[in-house]
């Protein structure tokens, strides 16, 4: 998404260099509260351990949500895979006591009965590694939970394929023998082809990860995607405010769907522009 409106706001600003880099929210939020970029984007809010690092180097800021987000789990689109996990089977065989899991049935020796309608296949978990966002979202929203519940960390196994780009995560899932990978929605959409997105089932039966389930709350890995700026380079710098409108232009913020994401609903966008607004004009850093 940012790929796209950088590149529509340089064609339109042809004086204007526009750099964009991908990395993982967690190592795009040490640069941008070392001071080092300007933007960042990221997939989650920024944690307790981050925002305290935006303090200690000064850095003021405006938290704005750009576009809304899912992280998708995903398998080989093979008969024998399931269709559908509940979250204690994402527990059992993703979470910090799965790592002698090395079947689909052998969740049971995690949560017995978790594996019972699974197959008696291998089973390989691929996903993005330590700094992603979308790693922290399946832990937050689904792993946690039960983690606390059995008094464990709270951790995916120590033994998961993680691959440093996750555009890599479809194409090694899908050559993978029993491939179980999670990935954002925008990612697994640019290559979907032979791959089987899973529903999740947290006890109120199975939601399939769909722009409808994210809008009205009920896919439960859903996730706003964030943009954060720098205030004071706000003040120095005016063709980065300009950038910053462009991107929360109706053209800017479409751009999310265009590029395979899910844009924001209308309330979603009113309530966006007018908090920056406000930010800019209270020049105080947003942790809310």
């Amino acid at each position: 998404m940012m790929s796209e409106v950088a590149g529509n706001f340089g064609a339109q600003n042809p004086l204007v260099t526009m750099q964009v880099r991908m990395t993982g929210t967690g190592d795009g939020a040490g640069l941008f509260c070392d001071g080092l970029v300007w933007i960042t984007a990221a997939s989650r809010a920024l944690n307790d351990r981050e925002l305290a690092g935006c303090a200690a180097a000064g850095v003021e800021f405006a938290r704005l949500q750009v576009a809304d987000d899912a992280v998708v789990l995903f398998t080989p689109d093979q008969a024998e895979l399931p269709s559908c996990l509940t979250a204690e089977q994402i527990y059992a065989l993703m979470g910090p006591e799965s790592a002698s899991v090395d079947s689909w049935r052998a969740a049971n020796s995690v949560i017995p009965g978790s594996g019972s309608n699974l197959p008696d296949s291998t089973l390989n978990v691929i996903g993005p590694g330590s700094g992603a966002g979308t790693k922290q979202v399946l832990l937050d929203l689904i792993i946690t939970p039960i983690a606390k519940q059995r008094e464990q960390a709270s951790m995916l196994r120590g033994n998961y394929h993680a691959l440093i780009s996750e555009q890599m995560i479809p194409t090694t899932t899908r050559s993978a023998v029993g491939g179980l990978g999670f990935v954002g929605l925008p990612t697994l959409k640019r290559a979907s082809e032979g791959l089987r997105p899973l529903g999740i089932d947290v006890g109120d039966g199975c939601v399939a990860p769909t722009v409808e389930h994210v809008h009205d709350g009920t896919y439960p890995l859903a996730r706003p995607l964030y943009l954060y700026v720098n205030l004071q380079a706000i003040d120095s710098q005016p063709t980065l405010k300009a950038f910053v409108d462009s991107v929360l232009s109706d053209a800017g913020l479409a751009a999310a769907a265009a590029t395979g994401g899910i844009s924001l609903d209308s309330a979603e966008r009113d309530a966006v522009r007018r908090h920056w607004q406000a930010v800019l004009a209270s020049g105080k850093s947003d942790e809310s």
